[in-house]
């Protein structure tokens, strides 16, 4: 038996003002008396966050270093006793009646595992932000100008990929809805666990969403809820050249396709950086970095974040953290 409606997991890092309006935002997104409990987790964030979110209205869990996104969901899970669980990030805020509206959605469709909303920005624009899952053209394609240039049809199949043509004026069920803010039904998930963890913080989503598909059970998208959303605010405080994006990449591919695409895969990535190397490009891995992700080594959690200094060194940024205007 469940001691609340909902569970609202969030996982914080770094982005303390966008958390604490996140929060603020949860009583308006809830209009029918729901019982909800709020876990916040923090992850060893450098800006004051868990301190700010010591507070009467959630549970917090403290962690004293970044342990990553998807073991951080699994902390606050294991900890959950809802009868759905409300996937958060902590850029995003709930408008009116978004959970309610989530929560109706999956108590009168039994056999759907998962319900999402619509995106918009913050200055009220749509926001598409739904997708398919990726095959081995999409992923080439969206990680390269070049085989982007190429290929022909290749700006279709990212749109495609994007959903970006698609209807959302009626619900559907998306292959891949995004996790950003995600209702799940208990009853779906597994006891242990809702993210791989061996995808620490890029694609644990797209490897839930494919456990569902395996399943059969559907996840599906209406448009009678929507949320603001900030938008890749933790994950763009990593800074350029990205070893845990493609070395996440590199480890889905082992999963899902044979072993010549994948040294395809590294192979383009590989030729991809040698003139960016020759330029001088900042957004390139070094050569180590770069042989460790192209084997899906996904290197070690980032401490606090980095920005580009005015003379284009890497430097951790211990304060001024991006925040929604």
């Amino acid at each position: 038996m469940t001691d609340f409606d909902v569970s609202i997991l969030i996982v914080n890092w770094n982005t303390r003002d966008l958390v604490l309006q996140c929060l603020d935002a949860l009583p308006d997104g809830i209009d029918d008396g729901l019982s909800c409990q709020v876990i916040v987790v923090d992850n060893g964030s450098v800006d004051g966050s868990a301190d700010a979110l010591d507070r009467d209205d959630i549970e917090l869990i403290r962690n004293a270093a970044n342990l990553g996104f998807a073991a951080a969901v699994n902390q606050a899970y294991a900890r959950s006793t809802g009868e759905f669980i409300l996937l958060l990030n902590s850029d995003v805020d709930l408008m009116p009646g978004a959970l309610s509206t989530l929560v109706r959605f999956l108590r009168t469709h039994p056999g759907v595992a998962g319900a999402a909303p619509l995106y918009v920005n913050p200055d009220g624009s749509p926001q598409p932000f739904h997708f398919r899952l990726p095959t081995f053209t999409t992923l080439l394609v969206n990680g390269s100008a070049v085989i982007r240039w190429l290929l022909p049809g290749s700006e279709r199949r990212l749109r495609h990929y994007k959903m970006i043509d698609d209807d959302f004026s009626r619900a559907r069920p998306v292959p891949q809805p995004s996790a950003s803010c995600l209702l799940l039904r208990r009853s779906s998930l597994p006891e242990g666990h809702i993210f791989d963890e061996s995808y620490p913080i890029f694609f644990n989503d797209v490897q839930l969403a494919r456990s569902f598909a395996d399943q059969n059970l559907p996840l599906w998208v209406t448009p009678d809820a929507a949320v603001v959303h900030e938008g890749h605010a933790s994950t763009r405080m990593l800074g350029p050249g990205n070893r845990q994006y493609l070395g996440s990449v590199i480890r889905m591919l082992r999963e899902t396709e044979p072993p010549a695409k994948v040294w395809l895969y590294r192979t383009v990535v590989f030729l991809g950086h040698i003139p960016k190397w020759i330029v001088g490009d900042s957004r390139a891995l070094g050569v180590r970095d770069l042989w460790k992700a192209l084997s899906g080594d996904v290197g070690p959690l980032p401490s606090a974040p980095w920005s580009m200094s005015t003379k284009g060194a890497r430097r951790p940024l211990e304060s001024q953290l991006t925040s929604r205007p």
